[in-house]
């Protein structure tokens, strides 16, 4: 039988499984720093962000089958510090500090270099049902929305916002994994209508990266200081489901294969684990 302890907070309940912790199934190596993992369903390919060095330009994007064979190593070059990872209408956009880069897939090549006004740390994009694409701004403690046009708005200012890293747009709310400044970031979610910011838990998690839909009413939250992965409802109860290493980035799930997948930033590596 599985033994927990559990922490009653003022919204929601925080467990924390003492059960054994799971191993990666694989580990996909040969990456630069990897920060986040995207999967294209039409064409079965995953695309994974490698923020690399430090020298200017280094930034590149790896594209790999489903099976987890490197398909093209330094797939789109000449990128400064690559984050987050939307497809929109057959144009792959990425986050990277101060633009937003669309990258048409067919072809590899950087279509353009939109420049955010004001933008300091541009991290998690997100796409609605309308195609807006929203993306966080985690220094400057915004987000942001481009709609179809490639019009830019800054959609939201709040200190709040605890610094927002990733992003996951529902019909009606945005839900924001922060990772905060001085403290543990918490889990916001956002009325899209009003942009009233709740915050479904109140004591701090952690430095929060990526966030995911689960397969029925739950998502899953990477913590990246401890690299704890937890699943949580919309009640703020929060379940520890595994722990990878420090520095576990911007995590994608596959519901059809319940499989979740894990860059790991400092071990330069994706790790995959089987929740079955």
């Amino acid at each position: 039988m599985k033994q927990a302890i559990l922490f009653s907070f003022f919204c929601g309940v925080f467990t924390l499984s003492t059960a054994q912790n799971k191993t990666p199934e694989v580990k996909l190596s040969g990456f630069s720093h990897p920060e986040s993992v995207y999967y294209d369903k039409a064409g079965e390919n995953f695309y994974v962000s490698n923020m690399a060095g430090k020298e200017a330009g280094d930034g590149f994007i790896s594209k790999v089958s489903k099976n987890g064979k490197i398909l093209d190593h330094s797939w789109v070059t000449g990128l400064q510090d690559p984050k987050g990872m939307v497809l929109r209408d057959g144009h792959l956009f990425v986050t990277d500090v101060t633009k937003l880069i669309e990258i048409n897939i067919d072809s590899g090549e950087i279509i353009n270099r939109i420049p955010v006004p004001d933008a300091k740390s541009l991290n998690d994009p997100a796409l609605d049902d309308n195609g807006d694409i929203y993306f966080s701004d985690l220094s400057g403690n915004k987000i942001y929305r481009m709609n179809g046009s490639g019009e830019i708005e800054e959609w939201l200012s709040n200190v709040q916002l605890e610094r927002p890293n990733g992003l996951l747009i529902m019909p009606d709310y945005i839900l924001v994994a922060a990772w905060s400044e001085e403290q543990n970031g918490n889990i916001l979610k956002i009325d899209r209508e009003t942009r009233e910011i709740i915050r479904l838990t109140t004591q701090g998690v952690g430095n929060l990266d990526g966030i995911q839909k689960g397969a029925q009413h739950e998502f899953y939250l990477s913590d990246w200081a401890t690299g704890r992965i937890f699943s949580f409802d919309m009640d703020g109860n929060l379940t520890k489901i595994l722990t990878s290493e420090k520095s576990s980035g911007d995590i994608l799930f596959m519901e059809a294969e319940n499989k979740l997948y894990v860059p790991m930033n400092h071990q330069n590596e994706v790790w995959i684990y089987d929740l079955n």
